[in-house]
């Protein structure tokens, strides 16, 4: 199991710097239908309220930030789990993988990286992620210890 966490863990790193890879063209091309998708349904919830379809694809492309790094998070914290690693080892994984992959964003036509997106969304994605599973893990494994 120690094995297959790790390379989960660095099959979802590669799909997370893949996805960076693309152009901002191909980017868009990704998160646009889904915001068109979006507006529909809001427009048939809600018709009195009119969203900027520009909007809302800037909060799926953000939201994709924080759901990537948060399934990482996990991969990574049972990564971590199985190779006994420290916590903060845990964390520093996360920054670096975030920097990483936003300062490789200005290499694709129409992208460029932001210290925002690793503040406020791919790093607290990871952050949530790994502590929650960190947190059930431990007790999963302090049951064990104690039956």
């Amino acid at each position: 199991m120690k094995y297959i966490s790790l390379i989960i863990s660095c099959g979802l790193t590669g799909a997370v710097f893949w996805m960076s890879s693309s152009t901002g063209t191909e980017s868009s091309s990704l998160s646009y239908p889904i915001a068109e998708a979006v507006q529909r349904i809001i427009a048939v919830i809600t018709p009195q309220i009119e969203i900027d379809i520009l909007i809302l694809q800037t909060i799926i492309r953000k939201s994709a930030h924080v759901f990537e790094y948060f399934l990482l998070g996990i991969a990574y914290a049972v990564t971590f789990h199985y190779f006994k690693l420290p916590l903060w080892s845990l964390v520093l994984a996360g920054l670096v993988i975030a920097f990483i992959d936003e300062g490789s964003q200005f290499l694709p036509a129409g992208r460029g990286p932001s210290i925002i997106d690793v503040i406020i969304y791919d790093f607290p994605g990871y952050l949530i992620g790994s502590l929650i599973t960190k947190a059930i893990v431990q007790n999963h494994s302090h049951k064990i210890n104690v039956s």
